[in-house]
């Protein structure tokens, strides 16, 4: 597939669209502390775990071998008030998407987060106007690698991935692989916190984006009620 023939771009949020890595970081300590007595990791830590290509979360981040219900409850209830408070994009990120929207492509997001997450803390970086669907992993009960996400984006845009070019832009191997499951390019985000360089391109900054939609198409209507995803 060319690239340079895209008809839908798919971004993954965390360590794409959005730099979230202090807020995620003071809730995991928040339970690590208050549930486990446990010291305190840093950005760097929390980052480098949630990007391996195998990992058990709950153990690298609480020690326990399983995910427990009161470590859930708990970092939800601290997250939601706290992943707005130091969240910002990615440079480029906002001026390349109304760039792209004037282009008339359309553009959605398939995050791990769950949706209540994604789609306050994109309102609140003042992107979410750019998205016509924007789909957690609770959209489908499949995170990625699993395709579920992105094809529940081409079912909202009436698009199978026989009769869609699509491109997923991400930062971690977990997105390559849903871009291949699905049958899109792999946009490696190299701008984000991901180190793999499994994409079918990387990309260096999201200005590089433009560069693989070429030419000005009619816009998108401006009212996202007519791609609502719920």
């Amino acid at each position: 597939m060319g690239a340079d023939n895209l008809d839908l771009l798919v971004f993954d949020m965390d360590g794409t669209l959005l730099d979230s890595r202090i807020d995620i970081t003071i809730s995991v300590n928040h339970v690590r502390r208050i549930r486990h007595g446990l010291p305190p990791l840093s950005e760097e830590q929390v980052v480098e775990y949630i990007n391996r290509k195998e990992r058990n979360l709950p153990l690298l981040f609480y020690g326990t071998p399983m995910a427990e219900e009161e470590d859930r409850e708990l970092f939800r209830a601290h997250y939601l008030k706290q992943c707005t408070q130091n969240l910002r994009t990615f440079p480029g990120v906002p001026e390349t998407l109304r760039r792209l929207q004037e282009r008339g492509i359309p553009m959605a997001v398939a995050t791990n987060a769950s949706t209540l997450f994604a789609r306050r803390m994109i309102e609140a970086a003042g992107i979410g106007e750019y998205f016509f669907c924007i789909a957690g992993a609770d959209t489908t009960g499949r995170p990625k690698p699993d395709p579920s996400m992105v094809h529940h984006i081409l079912r909202e845009l009436g698009k199978e991935s026989t009769d869609c070019r699509g491109g997923l832009v991400g930062d971690s191997v977990k997105d390559m692989y849903a871009a291949r499951n699905a049958g899109m390019e792999a946009l490696f985000a190299a701008w984000g916190y991901g180190k793999d360089t499994e994409g079918d391109r990387i990309l260096h900054s999201p200005e590089e984006l433009l560069a693989l939609i070429p030419g000005e198409k009619d816009p998108l209507p401006s009212n996202r009620e007519e791609y609502r995803c719920d």
